[in-house]
């Protein structure tokens, strides 16, 4: 239930305001909620399905390698496609479950390892041998979004398992080279980590708003410095606390009105019905402590008084 309230649900209303959006404007666009492909939502369907089966995947033995395996095979399933997002949740499942079983012994032993620069470099080879082999084989940046079979993204399925072992081949390395930097120190926007669902929620909409409004468009806004400017007023704004307020008490509301409240006297009961259940258990394993000891008495002293009936005999 907790994974309904805090994703299913951001996830239906954070589409229909995508939707909303869009047809405000004038423009086209048809409700599949089954089929995210228009909005950034997917992400958060992505995270709903991420949960209800990381408990039980992670207890399979080298899950990481076997889901990069299956995610390579997938690619070319024609099956695997925008519906429920089922290509991205493959595709993208690898790095989750990977975060779901790091361990902060594996960070100590990252920050021990000697060789950083060769690492550095090898990422940097690595982006370079991606990036030539891309543009040699015209093979479109679609493939990165892990929506589409490697045929639907225009390529055959050697080129697409090629292209996909090499993002996972980078991304794990500069992942790698990440979790070596220095996390323990605090800075000064590490609250934006804890408010990111406000700014994933409402960026999308705002932005196609933006879009339609021409305000995009204006010539002192069409560089690159400029565009990265909103981007971080985006951030700080939507990850701001004011916001992110917003954005809990009225999913609270909205949880409050379609589930029903749960009833804490029940709960109370059921525990106070184990804790007495406990408490027999204790007193029936004092009684018969108590039983054996009294026992144990008894025979001592019957052991005592036929001791003395025998050493009075023996004097007579």
């Amino acid at each position: 239930m907790k994974n309904v309230k805090n994703l299913l649900i951001p996830y239906i209303l954070g589409y229909t305001l995508t939707w909303a959006a869009q047809i405000w404007l004038g423009n086209k666009m048809d409700y599949e909620l089954l089929r995210p492909s228009g909005t950034v939502m997917w992400y958060v369907l992505a995270l709903f399905a991420y949960r209800l089966t990381i408990e039980a995947f992670g207890k399979i033995r080298f899950i990481v390698p076997l889901s990069i395996i299956f995610a390579l095979w997938a690619g070319t399933r024609m099956e695997f496609s925008t519906f429920l997002s089922a290509s991205r949740i493959v595709v993208f499942f690898p790095f989750f479950v990977a975060g779901y079983l790091w361990k902060n012994e594996y960070t100590k032993v990252i920050r021990k390892f000697k060789g950083k620069i060769v690492v550095a470099l090898f990422v940097i080879i690595l982006l370079f041998v991606a990036t030539n082999y891309m543009i040699g084989n015209n093979i479109p940046v679609d493939l990165f979004r892990g929506n589409h079979s490697y045929l639907a993204s225009g390529m055959d399925n050697v080129q697409g398992m090629v292209v996909r072992g090499m993002m996972y081949l980078i991304s794990f390395t500069v992942i790698f080279r990440i979790a070596d930097a220095d996390a323990d120190k605090r800075h000064p926007f590490i609250f934006l980590g804890r408010n990111t669902m406000g700014i994933y929620f409402f960026h999308y909409p705002i932005m196609i708003l933006m879009n339609g409004l021409m305000i995009l468009n204006i010539p002192q806004l069409m560089n690159v410095w400029a565009l990265f400017g909103v981007s971080v007023l985006f951030v700080l704004i939507l990850g701001s606390l004011p916001v992110d307020w917003v954005y809990t008490n009225v999913m609270g509301l909205i949880t409050f009105i379609l589930f029903k409240r749960e009833k804490k006297v029940e709960d109370e009961g059921l525990e106070d019905e184990y804790d007495s259940e406990e408490e027999d258990r204790f007193a029936v394993l004092a009684q018969r402590r108590m039983a054996i000891e009294e026992l144990a008495a008894t025979w001592d002293t019957s052991f005592d008084a036929e001791e003395k009936e025998d050493h009075e005999e023996g004097q007579s």
